[in-house]
């Protein structure tokens, strides 16, 4: 008799792959350089709980100009931002690094179906059109990322101590769309170490110092908190680009209050010169001065506001300019203490001022620099 048919096999569940295809990947697993990822995480990893910790540091490659008057810096720099999801976590292979990394657009392509915190540097004016990226995964889950950004910032100027004053150039980062009881930055030492400037960092008229690197919270609306991080790099003036067009003609406009009364000598009559003469000499340094703070304040506006030692060397020549002229009307053309005590008071008193002047005026300017580079 003919042998039995065998059964049908059964039809394979849906979505079963046919036979002969590949296996199917791990979920969650990056894919190689320059491919899309399998599957998108773009949700906040919750495996280790919350807040997720994100390491922040920022790295000044270049600084390309630095406006004190207008509070403007341009710069470019690396963030780098670090944390972990264990979603990503994968086994390498045998002689394989122990991450696979992505530049450019494969890492534009990798980011966008992974969950990444969204810094934003909350003083900057403007950016260049270009932004690198690099991208690291790391078997562990740990996830790198650093963005190379050129562009202008806003800045703070404290010019009280002009022109031994010291800057700092700031950038501000803050994550906005989560708050602090989701995303919370953090500093670590390798941290510390990367947010540096480079060897090559060059500024005229500046000298290029140390960049610190602190953690904040920022308050926003309906009592959420964002956290927040600044990364500074300080700047120090360097002095002698002031003095040749500053500092010398302020000291010189000093100098011309000075000689009114240098010039005169006291005698029986009175005195040899003419009060009005001298006064000439009073009023052409007061308008010199005047002259001399419109060029200044035009060329270097940070001083023009506030309290710094080239305001005060400013108000100390003005002070000296009413002394002087005191001088002139009180002793030379009314003779007020020769017609009060006699001529040889008088005489005396004058000769006290030939040095008592110039000393309190060269002390007190001596004193406003010396405060100023304390």
């Amino acid at each position: 008799a003919p042998a039995s048919a065998a059964p049908a096999a059964p039809p394979p569940p849906p979505g079963t792959p046919p036979p002969g295809a590949p296996p199917p990947a791990t979920a969650g697993a990056p894919a190689e350089a320059g491919g899309a990822p399998e599957r998108k995480l773009t949700t906040i990893p919750t495996t280790r709980g919350l807040p997720v910790l994100v390491r922040v540091a920022i790295f000044f490659l270049e600084l390309k100009s630095f406006d004190d008057a207008k509070g403007e810096f341009e710069a470019t720099t690396d963030v780098r931002l670090r944390w972990t999801d264990p979603r990503l976590r994968f086994t390498p292979g045998e002689g394989m690094p122990a991450f696979r990394e992505y530049r450019g657009s494969a890492a534009e392509a990798q980011l966008a179906g992974l969950w990444t915190p969204h810094e934003e540097v909350t003083n900057r004016i403007e950016a260049a059109p270009y932004v690198g990226r690099r991208l690291r995964v790391f078997a562990n889950g740990e996830v790198e990322t650093i963005t190379r950004t050129t562009a202008k910032y806003r800045a703070k100027v404290d010019a009280e101590k002009f022109p031994f004053d010291r800057q700092r150039l700031t950038l501000d980062v803050i994550i906005r769309e989560e708050t602090t009881d989701e995303v919370l930055l953090e500093v670590q030492r390798d941290d510390v170490e990367f947010s540096r400037a480079a060897s090559t960092l060059e500024l005229d008229g500046w000298t290029p110092s140390l960049v610190t690197l602190k953690t904040n919270t920022v308050a926003g609306w309906n009592g959420d908190r964002y956290s927040g991080a600044t990364a500074s790099l300080a700047v120090d003036r360097v002095p002698s680009t002031a003095f040749a067009p500053i500092f010398i003609p302020l000291i010189a406009s000093l100098l011309i209050p000075l000689l009114a009364i240098w010039m005169n000598k006291a005698n029986d009559d009175g005195f040899e010169i003419e009060a009005f003469e001298l006064a000439n000499v009073t009023v052409g340094g007061l308008f010199s001065v005047i002259g001399l703070s419109f060029a200044v304040y035009s060329s270097y506006g940070v001083i023009s506001q506030g309290d710094n030692t080239v305001s005060r060397l400013f108000g100390l020549n003005y002070v000296t300019l009413a002394a002087s002229l005191g001088v002139v009307i009180l002793f030379f053309r009314f003779n007020v203490p020769r017609r009060l005590f006699g001529p040889y008071v008088q005489e005396e008193l004058f000769e006290f001022l030939l040095w008592a002047l110039p000393v309190l005026a060269l002390g007190a300017s001596i004193a406003f620099v010396l405060v100023a580079a304390a």
